[in-house]
């Protein structure tokens, strides 16, 4: 799992660092979810072509991250031990996202307050890293049988990059 940084506790903003890594986390989870979602949609595909492939994903990207959950549920069994830990990121990325400040605002006046906001935050991020990373064999499995490998992603981001640095000039 990667690292949460430590918190200094002498930045004003280092709260805001915090909830946009949280909020990038849950960012993370949802990619996966859309990852799964995907891959079993395309399980029920005879044929499967560069149109129905992202006809797949523009309609798995348009959901809420709860709509993804339920979709993904409808089209296979969660393994059990993941359910319980999807619906807490659902339930604490949709707080982040819709109340955390708001729940919050008389933490920001007062030094303790940021402290314990830095460490909920925290918390969050340590759901959405486990979230993604048991989310993530999961996807990887059923994209296997498509020749998404490790190696081939590893490829795509390598051709990706260099593709990108032609374009910048190498900047």
């Amino acid at each position: 799992m990667r690292d949460i940084p430590t918190p200094d506790f002498d930045d004003p903003k280092e709260v805001y660092a915090f909830f946009g890594l949280a909020m990038y986390n849950a960012n993370l989870v949802e990619a996966s979810l859309i990852n799964l979602a995907v891959a079993l949609n395309l399980d029920k595909s005879k044929v499967i072509t560069q149109e129905i492939f992202e006809a797949a994903f523009g309609e798995m990207e348009a959901k809420t991250l709860g709509q993804l959950l339920k979709a993904t549920q409808k089209l296979a069994a969660i393994p059990p031990g993941l359910e319980p830990i999807l619906k807490s990121a659902l339930d604490k990325r949709n707080f982040l996202a819709h109340g955390f400040f708001r729940a919050n605002a008389e933490e920001l006046i007062h030094e303790a307050g940021k402290r314990a906001m830095i460490k909920e935050l925290s918390s969050m991020i340590e759901l959405f890293l486990l979230a993604d990373e048991l989310l993530t064999p999961v996807y990887m499995a059923l994209w296997e049988k498509y020749g998404v490998t490790e190696e081939f992603i590893q490829k795509e981001l390598e051709r990706s990059y260099a593709e990108a640095e032609k374009r910048d000039g190498g900047l």
